[in-house]
């Protein structure tokens, strides 16, 4: 398994690699709702409603990973209290998401009212989705939450089949 998913190897928990459904489903969702209310288009709507309804789905599992995550690396870590944040901006997109494609699903022809309240429920997913999508990305790229605290595998400069890694001189400029 290892050498055929060296990655997923690697990983340190599963949660990076499931919450990039919900944010993409979301996301797309918080477009197509709208667009097909606004323009009349049912073919958006459902695709929307569809993209909702996995989003959803989707944001369940990856919040049960991400509490597993968080726990694992305890409360002291650096960064910690931003988890809280992170955390609390997707549950709660989690529940409007929840309300959502609870109200698309009762309304199953997404014309009029329906159609407008699912439309105006998935563009405040959307909004919720990238300010916590946002804060955890922050996590791992300001604090290294999630990435293996291992050395390179090889030491900057050496070489690798006859092309060096690292830092090159190229006539006197940095590049």
């Amino acid at each position: 398994m290892d050498s055929l998913f060296p990655g997923l190897s690697a990983a340190l928990d599963l949660h990076p690699l499931l919450v990039h459904f919900p944010v993409a489903f979301w996301l797309a969702a918080a477009v197509l709702l709208p667009l097909g209310w606004l323009r009349d288009t049912p073919r958006w709507a459902d695709a929307g409603r569809l993209l909702l309804w996995l989003g959803t789905g989707a944001a369940v599992v990856a919040a049960v990973t991400g509490y597993l995550a968080s726990e694992r690396m305890g409360h002291d870590a650096p960064g910690h209290d931003l988890v809280h944040v992170h955390r609390n901006f997707m549950l709660v997109a989690t529940g409007v998401a929840v309300l959502a494609s609870g109200v698309a699903w009762k309304v199953r022809e997404l014309r009029g009212r329906g159609a407008a309240l699912v439309a105006g429920l998935a563009l405040v997913v959307g909004l919720l989705t990238g300010l916590g999508a946002d804060r955890g990305a922050h996590l791992v790229y300001a604090y290294g939450m999630g990435v293996a605290d291992a050395p390179p595998a090889a030491a900057e400069g050496d070489d690798h089949g006859g092309h060096a890694h690292g830092r090159h001189d190229h006539g006197g400029h940095d590049h």
